[in-house]
């Protein structure tokens, strides 16, 4: 009779185990990220009370016969699926949607958690809420990742220096119907042929001159005529000041229908248009210029660019405001087409930028932590890793939403998200506790019957023990 005690003694036990989980389970409902403990039981060993044997010729075959000596616990793991994503609307707060962790540390070592509930301390380093530092990669000045692992730190007191303009690119289509209904005879083919000089104040001359096409080259739906000026563009070049200067390009098809000439033009604060000079941007207006950039952009009969045409204009500029002089400032007319549709060409690109600072920051959906400075320039800061686990149930839990590895969860192996098998980020949300409350209210009561049963066992055992003492009476 005493093994029917020790064994309900075993199940007590181990019934009280599984209800500390739970209870531990329950606390932490709401708490970011965490993970169900689970308890799982086994038995234990079995007294032999009959040896089996096996078929002779004058006996048949007998089974053992055991009891039973109690169970024990097999497991107390955790369940690792991902919880529900909580929208917060905080731009440092990062959901994991799949696997991978966050890996992050302080001077008691380095340690991994997907509770993605971060922020930026004073000098700009990315933390989580106890003040760990978030690992990662680092981005170069010109916003390019430099994959070494370091903390991530955010730039937030330095100021981006102007980046003088070195390369633009255009892009978009200049309509194959300019210049329809000009005759091809006396075609001109210059900047006094193609505009009028006019004052931009006629009663300030000194406030200096634009360029306007003549009306005889100008639209004219009566007349049935399309303007020989196929698109005008402007952009602002950076110079070494962070000052700007305003560049109009004009693009002017010429008598053959698949060529182009470009016009350019320096436009000053009064708005006043200088003429370029071939490779010289003028901002003197009383530099000798003739306003052409550049001759016979050519395009295929089939709208591309043709493969002997000039597909890029190269500029020098010397700014007024004392600033470096500009050189081989380029801008690539490679990706222009030349379609029977509207005109739309313009620039694209331009990796010039003035003096900024960092006014906001997002993180995307692989890492990137990206910089919104106040010039408007958009940046990569940094990039956010994850790391996977062969074995993630072999983790160990540390506290504070935190996980180290073990021999049996295998080494980190460390990727950006979206890569390696790691999930991709979503920012402003975190991810919630994977508690199921019904399924815990209903293990409660299952724990709460299996320890009930094991203790009217022991109740039980002590009235036969006592009937047994009692015989002798």
């Amino acid at each position: 009779m005493m093994r029917s005690m020790n064994s309900a003694v075993s199940s007590l036990k181990n019934h009280q185990t599984r209800m500390d989980v739970i209870g531990n389970n329950i606390a932490n409902v709401n708490t970011v990220a965490f993970k169900t403990g689970r308890v799982t039981f086994k038995d234990t060993y079995s007294q032999m009370v009959r040896t089996p044997s096996g078929h002779s010729e004058n006996r048949g075959g007998i089974n053992p016969a055991q009891v039973g000596l109690g169970m024990n616990i097999s497991s107390i793991d955790n369940v690792m699926e991902k919880g529900t994503v909580d929208v917060t609307n905080v731009g440092t707060d990062v959901y994991i949607d799949g696997e991978g962790f966050f890996m992050v540390e302080s001077s008691d070592g380095r340690y991994y958690t997907r509770d993605g509930n971060f922020n930026v301390d004073e000098e700009g380093y990315l933390t989580t809420q106890d003040g760990r530092y978030v690992m990662g990669y680092q981005a170069d000045k010109d916003g390019n990742v430099i994959e070494k692992l370091s903390r991530i730190k955010v730039p937030i007191k330095d100021i981006l220096k102007p980046k003088v303009t070195s390369k633009m690119a255009m892009e978009g289509n200049l309509s194959s119907k300019t210049a329809k209904g000009i005759p091809a005879t006396g075609f001109p083919n210059t900047l006094a042929t193609i505009y009028n000089k006019v004052p931009v104040d006629s009663s300030d001359p000194s406030k200096g001159y634009k360029y306007e096409i003549k009306p005889e080259f100008a639209k004219n739906e009566a007349a049935g005529r399309e303007s020989i000026l196929g698109k005008t563009t402007t952009t602002e070049v950076i110079d070494s000041l962070g000052g700007k200067h305003t560049i109009r390009m004009d693009f002017v098809r010429t008598a053959d229908p698949n060529k182009w000439d470009v016009y350019a033009f320096y436009v000053d604060s009064n708005g006043s248009m200088i003429p370029a000079s071939g490779t010289t941007v003028n901002t003197n207006p009383a530099a000798s210029a003739d306003g052409k950039a550049l001759s016979g952009l050519t395009f295929k009969n089939t709208g591309g660019v043709d493969d002997t045409s000039p597909k890029e204009w190269s500029f020098s500029l010397t700014p007024p405001n004392g600033a470096a002089p500009m050189t081989n400032v380029k801008v690539d007319l490679s990706k222009l087409t030349q379609f029977e549709s509207q005109s739309t060409a313009f620039v694209k690109e331009n990796d010039g930028y003035t003096l900024g600072e960092l006014n906001g920051m997002s993180i995307g959906s692989d890492g990137k932590i990206i910089g919104k400075f106040s010039n408007g320039d958009v940046k990569t800061l940094a990039q956010i890793v994850t790391a996977t686990f062969a074995n993630v149930n072999g983790l160990q839990k540390e506290g504070d939403n935190l996980w180290s590895p073990t021999q049996n969860s295998g080494d980190p192996n460390i990727n950006v998200p979206g890569a390696g098998g790691s999930g991709m980020l979503q920012s402003n949300a975190l991810e919630a506790s994977n508690v199921d409350l019904a399924k815990e209210f209903t293990n409660m009561i299952t724990t709460q019957r299996g320890f009930q049963a094991n203790s009217r066992v022991i109740t039980t055992t002590d009235q036969m023990l006592e009937e047994l003492v009692n015989l002798k009476r």
